[in-house]
């Protein structure tokens, strides 16, 4: 990485010894949560079906592949499906990650000690320490995501004749898709970018054409080719052949309204509800895997055509029970700017606290206020769009943008979740309520004040 535009060797100069702090602080953090919070180093921990599709890649055994997306399986592979070399690459990528907010901070402001700040705030968010810690798809999404905008800051207004930025965009963001399927989403929020819609006119000029051709090839190619693998594995051209389970968990509260052309996975549902004594209030997935077998026996079908079932059935409960959907979907909204888990709204017993149960409390604390502040300045930017106000910048608009969509697609598509998928956006979201800090604060203080020194 380095820090474009800047005339001067000595701001490169200091550029580079901030960016040394970033890394040795970013490591040093990470160690000593190891230290203090010794999370677990377990491939069962999270989702484990990801490990046996890294198993199977090792393998070279592609046919039992398509459940998952295969970028982060790959990824495990790749680490010989060792947890501590896991923890070390995905560490590895959160403090990437922080190095280039901190890069994207520094080139704006050009400001050391705020920049570093940046760094600071986003490689040590408690959240995002965790899920390095852990088999899941967090840690290379955030870095995938963190990486586009760094990317956008770099390459946005380079010129039509350089087409390596839109095909550069257009392969992180397949990548991203193919890591975490709800980021698949983002995909249209990034071709807007790129090449604005309004007026209509414009995306025909010559410059848009080719944006727009080398944005699509990768996106096409990347995901289309994967759809397509699973669709000679299972007959299912689609990212993933467990839409269906997914899906069932935003339709559980109500599947009793299927009709009866759904009965036997509707009753075998039911029972298995029934005999997990699972709630609504959470993702049922002992359901569906106590509902499985059974499934399966009575129609006769593999866990992919059983899924597929699910999906159809899924559909037609949101479709034909729409207030419905749009409660469990309400629910699910909240869940992703940070509803409080059971352990966090528990009073700590007076003596009993240790310093990182305290540290943990204050952070959990922290981020859920940050993200409802951002929540807030999201809200305003859409304010800002419907009455013309240049309030943020392109970047910004483009966040809120992605943070916005992002949790309202989840919310329609799953539950019980939804807190994690709000993860890989952590470091935009502080990253954009400290420039927007920044800026207001410079404002203010230049007209009535004095600048504040740079």
């Amino acid at each position: 990485m380095f820090a474009g535009g800047f005339p001067l060797a000595e701001q490169q100069d200091k550029f580079g010894r901030y960016a040394l702090v970033v890394l040795v602080m970013g490591a040093l953090g990470r160690l000593l949560w190891r230290i203090l919070v010794r999370p677990p180093f377990s491939l069962s921990v999270g989702d484990g079906s990801y490990a046996p599709a890294a198993q199977n890649i090792l393998r070279v055994n592609f046919h039992a592949l398509g459940y998952r997306v295969p970028v982060y399986p790959l990824l495990l592979a790749l680490c010989g499906l060792n947890p501590r070399a896991i923890w070390v690459m995905q560490s590895i990528l959160g403090i990437a990650a922080s190095l280039m907010i901190f890069d994207i901070a520094f080139s704006r402001m050009r400001h050391g000690p705020f920049s570093l700040l940046f760094g600071f705030a986003c490689s040590l968010i408690p959240e995002v320490l965790l899920y390095e810690s852990l088999v899941d798809t967090e840690a290379l999404t955030n870095f995938l995501l963190v990486t586009t905008i760094w990317l956008i800051t770099r390459g946005d207004g380079a010129g039509e004749s350089n087409m390596r930025y839109p095909l550069g965009l257009g392969s992180i963001v397949a990548l991203a898709g193919l890591t975490h399927p709800l980021m698949i989403c983002l995909v249209p929020v990034y071709y807007c970018f790129l090449v604005p819609l309004w007026p209509p006119a414009q995306i025909l000029r010559r410059g848009n054409i080719k944006k727009t051709l080398f944005f699509a090839l990768p996106v096409i190619l990347l995901i289309s080719g994967w759809c397509g693998f699973n669709y000679f594995n299972s007959g299912f051209f689609t990212p993933t052949t467990g839409a269906g389970q997914h899906l069932m968990s935003q339709v559980d509260p109500y599947v009793a309204l299927a009709p009866d052309r759904f009965a036997v996975l509707r009753d075998a549902w039911l029972r298995s509800r029934q005999q997990t004594n699972d709630d609504f209030s959470r993702s049922p997935t002992g359901v569906y895997d106590g509902a499985l077998p059974e499934m399966e026996r009575q129609t006769g079908k593999t866990e992919s055509q059983v899924c597929h079932e699910l999906l159809s059935l899924a559909l037609y409960l949101e479709s034909h029970h729409p207030l419905l959907c749009l409660r469990r979907a309400e629910l699910g909204w909240i869940m992703f700017w940070g509803e409080p888990s059971s352990e966090e709204v528990e009073w700590v017993q007076g003596g009993n606290t240790r310093l990182v149960e305290f540290v943990t409390a204050i952070a959990n604390f922290l981020v859920r206020e940050v993200k409802g502040a951002f929540l807030v300045l999201a809200l305003l930017s859409v304010l800002s769009v419907l009455l013309r106000l240049k309030i943020f910048t392109k970047v910004e608009y483009l966040i809120f943008t992605m943070v916005l969509w992002a949790s309202v697609f989840a919310a329609f598509t799953n539950f019980g979740e939804n807190r994690r998928y709000c993860v890989p956006f952590y470091m935009l979201i502080v990253y954009t309520l400290m420039t927007r800090g920044w800026l207001w604060i410079t404002a203010s203080s230049s007209r009535g004040h004095g600048v504040i020194s740079r």
